[in-house]
């Protein structure tokens, strides 16, 4: 057993049962090296006697894994020797559970030294009670970990003398909780330094009661943890406590704290310290009672700190010790709320410009005439809308002219109709060009035609366009009317422009006109048209001109039609085109004709254009003639199309001509048809010599019905380009009897390719014939499988040798003679299926050779009926083909055929294939083959059939493969073995 041990690897030795472990002799124990040891488990330690364990030396010990030694049951504890104690690791007295810390003696206690002391845990260290703690050397106290000190409980805190309590040091005293610093007694904490003190976490002091800290303690917080006590410890504290405070803790007070102080605790503050409040804090202060002397303590960044609800508490006679500094440090939040009424012209007139804007319209309207006053143009320059609209008419003559002009083009929106409309012209005259632009249409109707009569050209220029909108241009005179700038003109509604009198009609000059809209001129009659000048005509943009009506244009002489540009006539409507007569659509020049837009072309009556302008159409726009005006053309109208114009025609159109007008057509017409349009031709009836004229395009882009509809002459005129040139969407729905024998030549392999099934059982055995290998080597297996035996038969070597692997898997290989099974190659057997193979004769399987055995796919070689295979068939079978035959394949091969494997196929065998060898067939395996057995295939071994090995063959057994043995098959080896 001894020497199975030494020969048993660590992980063969952590899977030995706790019986075999327990049976283990003093010898066996021995024999364990450091590595085997620390491979034990848990449960293998536990199942060591005492007697075995007492054998270990303090090294065998500390080999035992961490995870291991906690299985130490609490007997083979207690056993352990006070030496066995101090030479375990650190790692592993930390590594014990409470029970086993719990159950160890004073002796082994007394045993423990400061390193293995350091890495005991909290739980460890919360078994220890008062009197085992007392054992503690100071040195120990002190080795107690952080952590580990967290764990040591109230009551042995409570008893610790004062100089077990000074003996804690810095880190220990801040890792200790709010618990069980509670837990010390008033005389402990005045051990404690200021460095210790100060080296309690705020976490833990906010949970400390307060009262047990004495002056000295106060005073050795820092600004910190003084900012940590909660409002209610800070409310707890004593007089003398709040005596003790200095500047530096007073500045780290929160609001909260600072709004426990009462006005008699305040008073305790100097003014030092009433400055030291920070601005943050400063909030929680109540000032209601504060003397103006106090008040006058406050600095501008507390100022700056204080709520609407504490200035208001605030006295008027306090308020009025702020400086301008000060008043300006008021937040616009807290001024806001203020009572503005406590606020004398001296403070008022301290307002900054965004103070004075920050007043509510309700503020500032409660302001004072004397208040109102004090207001200075900067702050005027500020004011918003809201406030300037509680200004009377009254208050705002109140403003000098200079105030007047200060207000901003916000603030004016606010002045009300009210106001404006008892506006004197001298003030009216006194409002600026920007104030102007932003008084809107309610405003300025408010105002008196005498008022607008002051306004500058600058200053009509200045009316916005919205507010001119709402303007009752009435009230504006011809001069007023001559001042608008094209923008403004162009602003006015169509029925403030329809509005406008005869004479404010002749005020508008080419400028204006040029900026009207189509909804403005669409207001124009006829009789106001004829008032423009021809400069006025051509001066209406493009996108007006789309709003002359067809009444005023039907009545238009030929002349204003003359007079109408390029860019005019290219925005008309079909509608407005239609309203001219033919006499003034016979003016437009040929640059005009194609300036008409196609979207209006597509509307217009085609029959009004003259052969002149048919022939003046550009391309773009034939094209864009619908086929029902194509269909409308006369006989001169098509005549007069030339070639250019015939290629942009359209199929649609070109499915309107009739074969008559289609023989209007010539030669070079025909072939300018379009490929796009060419679709729309109607074919039947084309002579051979038309069809002859059709181009290789033009053929490319017929359908098969088209193709149909030719006759077998039609077809005969095509060139080998031409047929090339048949899509394979068309030649899809070909009927192939049509085609000759030199038009099947002709296909292209692709094309071949494309014929369907059907098609290609269509052929004839001519036009099969007709088939060159190149077209072969293209053929799907759907078109293969509809090959006759004799049709197949016509095929040459060559062709056989062409069908591809993809296509080959289409033959039907039944009744295949040797010859022609001799011509498959190594890529088409590669592409066989088993059926196609079992298939074929084992006198046609014979012919394979080697490689092309080899080529068999293992999927294929999966249903082969592998009895049909030769000795010489499984000798060329590869390592990886071997491997692939599946476990009822690999058990029906006869003797001769196992026999025929060789060392290299044995090593490919799954664990399946191994499993299905008894003990007389692997005892045909020579040596090598034994050797050959992967180390995944031998977990296929039978525990049987290891115990029928020999002893030669249990000794060719290789060290890997008895490691990857399980245990059952390493006890049969070993049996063997011992029987052997």
């Amino acid at each position: 057993m001894t020497s199975i041990l030494s020969s048993l690897s660590a992980v063969q030795i952590s899977k030995l049962s706790t019986s075999t472990i327990a049976s283990l002799t003093s010898e066996d124990v021995n024999a364990l090296d450091s590595t085997k040891i620390k491979a034990l488990s848990s449960s293998q330690i536990a199942s060591l006697s005492t007697d075995n364990l007492a054998l270990f030396s303090s090294e065998d010990l500390r080999a035992i894994s961490v995870s291991a030694f906690k299985g130490l049951t609490l007997t083979q504890i207690a056993k352990l020797s006070s030496a066995q104690i101090s030479g375990l690791s650190a790692s592993q007295v930390t590594a014990l559970y409470t029970s086993q810390i719990d159950a160890l003696s004073t002796d082994q206690i007394k045993a423990l030294n400061s390193a293995q002391v350091a890495g005991l845990s909290s739980a460890q260290v919360a078994t220890l009670n008062s009197s085992e703690l007392a054992l503690f050397s100071t040195d120990e106290i002190k080795a107690i970990s952080a952590n580990a000190i967290a764990g040591l409980s109230a009551a042995a805190l409570a008893a610790l003398s004062t100089e077990n309590a000074a003996a804690l040091t810095k880190s220990q005293i801040a890792a200790l909780s709010s618990t069980q610093l509670n837990a010390l007694s008033s005389d402990s904490l005045a051990t404690f330094s200021a460095d210790e003190i100060k080296a309690i976490s705020t976490k833990l002091l906010a949970g400390l009661d307060v009262t047990k800290l004495s002056t000295g303690n106060v005073a050795a917080l820092s600004r910190t943890q003084i900012s940590a006590l909660s409002s209610a410890q800070f409310a707890a504290l004593s007089t003398d406590q709040i005596a003790a405070l200095n500047s530096d803790q007073v500045a780290g007070l929160s609001s909260a704290q600072v709004a426990t102080l009462n006005s008699s605790e305040l008073a305790l503050f100097s003014t030092d310290e009433i400055k030291a409040i920070s601005a943050n804090a400063v909030a929680g202060l109540s000032l209601a009672g504060l003397g103006t002397e106090n008040a006058a303590a406050l600095t501008k960044t507390q100022i700056a700190g204080l709520s609407s609800t504490q200035l208001n508490a605030l006295s008027s006679e306090s308020l009025a010790t702020f400086s301008t500094d000060e008043i300006k440090a008021i937040s616009t939040k807290a001024l806001a709320g203020l009572d503005v009424t406590k606020l004398s012209t001296g403070n008022i007139a301290a307002l900054s410009r965004a103070q004075a804007a920050a007043l509510s319209s309700a503020q500032f309207a409660a302001l004072s005439t004397d208040q109102i006053k004090a207001l200075n143009s900067d702050q005027v320059a500020g004011l918003s809308s809201a406030q300037v609209a509680t200004l009377s008419s009254s208050e705002l003559a109140l403003f000098s002219t200079d105030e007047i002009k200060a207000i901003s083009a916000n603030g004016i929106a606010g002045l009300s109709a009210a106001a404006l409309a008892a506006l004197s012209t001298e003030n009216a005259a006194a409002l600026t060009k920007t104030q102007i632009a932003g008084l809107s249409s309610t405003q300025l109707n408010a105002l008196t035609s005498d008022s607008l009569a002051t306004f500058s050209t600058d200053e009509i220029k200045a009316i916005s366009a919205r507010a001119l909108a709402g303007l009752d241009a009435s009230k504006l005179s011809t001069g007023n009317v001559a001042a608008l700038s094209r923008t403004q003109a162009a602003a006015l509604s169509s029925a403030q422009f329809a509005a406008l009198s005869t004479d404010q009609i002749k005020a508008l000059n080419s400028d204006q006109v040029a900026g009207l809209s189509s909804a403005q001129v669409a207001t124009l009659s006829s009789s106001e048209l004829a008032l423009f000048s021809t400069d006025e005509i051509k001066a209406i943009s493009a996108n007006a001109v789309a709003g002359l009506s067809a009444a005023a244009l039907a009545a238009l002489s030929t002349d204003n039609a003359a007079a109408l540009t390029k860019t005019q006539i290219a925005g008309l409507s079909s509608a407005q085109l239609n309203a001219l007569t033919s006499d003034s659509l016979a003016t437009f020049s040929t640059d005009e004709i194609k300036a008409i837009s196609t979207k209006a072309l597509a509307g217009l009556d085609v029959t009004k254009l003259s052969t002149g302008n048919v022939a003046a159409l550009s391309k773009t726009q034939i094209t864009a003639l619908s086929s029902a005006q194509f269909a409308a053309l006369s006989t001169d109208q098509i005549k007069a199309l030339g070639s250019e114009q015939v290629s942009g025609l359209s199929s649609a159109q070109v499915a309107t001509l009739s074969s008559a007008e289609l023989a209007l057509f010539s030669t070079d017409e025909i072939k300018a048809i379009s490929a796009n349009a060419v679709a729309g031709l109607s074919l039947a009836g084309l002579g051979t010599e038309n069809a002859a004229a059709l181009t290789k395009t033009q053929i490319a882009g017929l359908s098969s019905t088209q193709l149909n509809a030719l006759s077998s002459d039609s077809l005969a005129t095509f060139s080998t380009d031409e047929i090339k040139a048949i899509s394979t969407k068309a030649l899809a729905g070909l009927d192939v009897t049509k085609l000759s024998t030199g038009n099947v030549a002709a296909l292209s392999k692709a094309q071949a390719a494309a014929l369907s099934s059907a098609q290609f059982a269509a052929l004839s055995t001519d036009q099969i014939k007709a088939l060159g290998s190149e077209q072969v080597s293209g053929l799907s297996s759907a078109q293969i499988a509809t090959l006759s035996s004799a049709e197949l038969a016509l095929f040459s070597t060559d062709e056989i040798k062409a069908i591809s692997a993809n296509a080959i898997s289409g033959l039907t290989l039944a009744g295949l003679g040797t010859e022609n099974a001799a011509a498959l190659t190594k890529t088409q057997i590669a592409g066989l299926s088993s059926t196609q193979l079992n298939a074929l004769s084992s006198d046609s399987l014979a012919t394979f050779s080697t490689d092309e055995i080899k080529a068999i796919s293992t999927k294929a070689l999966a249903g082969i009926d592998a009895t049909k295979l030769s000795t010489g068939n499984v000798a060329a079978l590869s390592k990886a083909q071997a491997a692939a035959l599946s476990s009822a394949q690999f058990a029906a091969l006869s003797t001769d055929q196992i026999k025929a494997l060789n060392s290299d196929q044995v090593s490919g065998l799954s664990s399946a294939q191994v499993a299905t060898l008894n003990s007389t067939e692997l005892g045909l395996f020579s040596t090598d083959e034994i050797k050959a057995i992967s180390a995944n295939a031998i977990a296929g071994l039978s525990t049987a059939a290891i115990a029928g090995l020999s002893s030669s063959q249990a000794g060719a057994l290789s060290a890997q493969q008895l490691k990857v043995m399980n245990d059952a098959q390493v006890e049969a080896v070993i049996k063997a073995y011992k029987a052997v």
